[in-house]
């Protein structure tokens, strides 16, 4: 049993890896052209906040409907239970989506003042209304696709979405669209996935399909957790609104792309979330389920803090051969922004403690917190370091967050940590202050951070090591 559990969470997060690495891949590459074919940062700032509205009517049009389908899919074995939960979560997200993305439409002269500090982008603003329909519908339709755990499709619909938005992004970029292109070709691609994943699932839902009772215990789930998607929102895009109305547009594009860039953190971040929410659910009643968690927070976290130390020693090279002008200065915010979503998915690992028995509001409260950080330290950072404030103070309020939900679920007999865990935190700390704070960066003191974690969890990657081999030479 344990061992059926391991292989089920270690293929999930394999899978699901190789998956987002797939998925990212045409969009990595095809960075640097767009990069090229729009050179003024200032417009690529603008398409970032057509992302960053689209995201923020999002985190609102879901309701949180697609965390409590997920979790009250797996409450019971029967199937029509199953069908009466997903077709009464896409009812809810349907009318909800439209409300939010008619109020953009309505309002878009304030959004435009908002979010690009300006109202005479309003135009943007409609767009994203567009956007933000299509997002939150998709998500929904989706779902089933992600419960069942057909890895397999989202290869094919990742690669051939990202194949045709930037494919029709790049034709509309040279016809004189400029950064509208990339807008009206995600745009089309998004109606593309939406109709895909329908024809796909379409026998998960039955749209006439409503029950007032589930309904409620969608709610009651997924109400709590809707301001916890509103702060990943903020945590990830409250830093651009700040830049673009403290140093402007320009530094949003330039900001904009290190994050890009380094958003191939996400391929560990998506290989965790794609393998774990059915793990976590699906283990959630097992006897040891609070010792399996903790065993994997931990590993998670290692895998994270060499990784970052591991894809910074590699920074200015990457940016210096792919990128031209101005936006070879988004390599000064890359390290923070790797580092922080994969802060997030060990908050979400230790988080997901207090989804199982049902005190979300906890997660939400430790957010809070941390978005109170994050937002206090951009006040103060982003005129006195740029952009490489905001992303600094990004990172410490990933961290804030999750160090104060780790303290609750230990205090609580929900997870535990180890002393060489403690200790890899503390190294971690230490890097992240001597990046900040060095005028040039010392590889050979990254070269040493990676070998001490090592040192530190040598007889797991002694045991993980041992066993690759005998499984290589098994093979041969």
């Amino acid at each position: 049993m344990i061992q059926g559990r391991k292989k089920l969470f270690i293929e999930n997060f394999l899978a699901y890896g190789a998956i987002n690495a797939l998925d990212k891949i045409v969009p990595l590459v095809m960075l640097p052209i767009v990069t090229r074919l729009i050179t003024d940062t200032g417009d690529y700032g603008r398409f970032e906040m057509f992302n960053t509205i689209v995201g923020f009517g999002s985190s609102f049009a879901v309701l949180g409907m697609y965390d409590a389908m997920f979790r009250e899919y797996f409450e019971t074995d029967s199937l029509e239970y199953k069908s009466i939960v997903t077709s009464t979560s896409a009812r809810i997200v349907f009318i909800s989506a439209s409300i939010v993305s008619l109020l953009l439409v309505v309002f878009s002269k304030t959004t435009s003042q908002l979010f690009l500090n300006t109202p005479e982008n309003c135009a943007i603003a409609v767009l994203a209304g567009l956007g933000t329909f299509l997002s939150a519908n998709k998500a929904i339709i989706s779902a089933p696709t992600r419960i069942k755990n057909q890895r397999q499709i989202y290869i094919i619909s990742g690669i051939s979405y990202s194949l045709l938005y930037y494919s029709l992004a790049i034709l509309f970029i040279k016809l004189g669209m400029n950064y509208n292109g990339l807008i009206y070709g995600q745009l089309i691609a998004s109606v593309y996935i939406l109709l895909f994943f329908y024809v796909l699932n379409r026998k998960d839902f039955n749209f006439y399909l409503f029950d007032i009772k589930v309904a409620k215990e969608l709610f009651k789930i997924g109400i709590p957790l809707v301001p916890c998607f509103v702060i990943y929102w903020a945590f990830n895009s409250m830093d651009k609104v700040m830049i673009s109305h403290m140093l402007g547009l320009k530094e949003v594009g330039i900001y904009s792309i290190g994050a890009k860039v380094a958003s191939v953190s996400s391929f560990i971040y998506a290989a965790f979330a794609g393998g774990w929410q059915y793990f976590a659910f699906s283990t959630m009643k097992d006897k040891d389920q609070v010792e399996l968690t903790s065993k994997v927070f931990e590993y998670l976290a290692i895998v994270s803090f060499v990784s970052f130390a591991a894809a910074t020693l590699c920074n200015e090279f990457i940016f210096n051969l792919f990128f031209i002008g101005d936006y070879v200065k988004g390599s000064v915010v890359f390290p923070y922004l790797f580092l922080s979503p994969l802060i997030l998915m060990l908050f979400q690992t230790a988080g997901n403690q207090l989804l199982v028995v049902k005190k979300s509001y906890l997660i939400t409260i430790c957010l809070s917190l941390g978005l109170l950080i994050n937002l206090t330290l951009n006040y103060f950072l982003i005129p006195l370091y740029g952009i490489k404030g905001a992303a600094l103070a990004t990172l410490l309020g990933h961290a804030g967050s999750a160090l104060i939900i780790l303290f609750i679920t230990f205090n609580t007999k929900l997870l535990y940590v180890k002393v060489r865990f403690i200790l890899a935190l503390l190294l971690t700390i230490t890097v992240t202050t001597y990046l900040f704070f060095a005028n040039n960066i010392n590889n050979i003191f990254l070269v040493i951070a990676i070998l001490v974690y090592m040192v530190l969890y040598y007889k797991l990657l002694h045991v993980y090591i041992k066993k690759l081999v005998t499984h290589f030479f098994e093979k041969v």
